[in-house]
């Protein structure tokens, strides 16, 4: 599980709307985020209106203030007019070896509902927020996981402890089988063919091969490339969730097509 600045117009510290949030602590958030409550950081696009979609990302495994190249890519987002909301895991989850007890992570513990409840309800305040800046109600929620934090996302989405329209796992696996109780939402897998680390290879076929077999749509597509989140991803997870906004997104055989990204696998029978 191993995870590992072109950035939008968005607006700034000083905009009236984003400067109404208070700050706390010293800041982790990327170049052109503003600092939520309870360890977030959000950003809203230029282009906001009333229909705008909310990103929620989760990132990987971290230390320090996390990679900028990471936080670039994720910025593509905005750029494609998402407001983006990055919430922060917590030390000390992913300390199966001792050089990674301080690093930011996920909860990997598919039993410890406790904690994932209590973590994900954390994002409440963020969001409300976001959506208070957006206006016109409740905005569209996506979720885009990647390596660490796409176990993470596969783990919300297979048993609806979130409600996100549709989910993007970036070389992520999954955490146990999807709940018979969960409400299935369109998910689309994307895992790099020549990532060095074969585990994450393995975790994102045996992710798609779990849903394949409890019948649950997605899209799975591997590409070229390394496990590290690319703006390649991004914009893949942005078609994807563009598509279910419009109502166009239509899985065919139990597949979503990848839109652009190399042809998907079809899911098993």
């Amino acid at each position: 599980m191993l995870a590992l600045v072109a950035l939008c117009g968005c607006k700034s510290a000083q905009d009236p709307k984003s400067s109404t949030l208070a700050h706390t602590g010293e800041s982790w958030c990327p170049d052109g985020f503003e600092s939520g409550p309870s360890d977030t950081c959000f950003a809203i696009p230029e282009s906001a209106n009333k229909d705008t979609p909310v990103l929620v990302y989760l990132h990987g495994m971290y230390q320090g203030h996390g990679s900028p190249a990471e936080w670039s890519a994720v910025t593509v987002a905005m750029n494609h007019g998402f407001a983006v909301v990055i919430p922060r895991g917590k030390r000390g989850l992913c300390a199966w070896r001792a050089e990674l007890k301080d690093h930011f992570c996920w909860p990997q513990d598919a039993e410890d509902t406790q904690t994932i409840k209590g973590l994900v309800s954390e994002w409440d305040r963020v969001l409300w927020q976001v959506d208070a800046l957006l206006e016109g109600g409740t905005h569209k929620r996506y979720v885009l996981g990647s390596s660490n934090g796409g176990f993470f996302a596969s783990f919300l989405a297979t048993h609806s402890m979130f409600p996100g329209q549709a989910y993007a796992v970036v070389n992520g696996g999954p955490m146990g089988p999807p709940s018979p109780k969960a409400r299935p939402v369109p998910i689309l897998l994307v895992s790099g063919r020549d990532a060095p680390e074969l585990a994450l290879r393995d975790a994102t076929k045996e992710l798609h091969e779990t849903l394949s077999h409890a019948s649950w749509a997605h899209g799975y597509c591997p590409r070229p490339g390394m496990a590290a989140l690319t703006p390649d991803d991004v914009e893949a997870a942005v078609r994807f969730f563009k598509h279910d906004a419009d109502g166009t997104l239509k899985p065919q055989n139990g597949t979503y097509p990848c839109d652009g990204a190399p042809a998907a696998v079809p899911a098993r029978k």
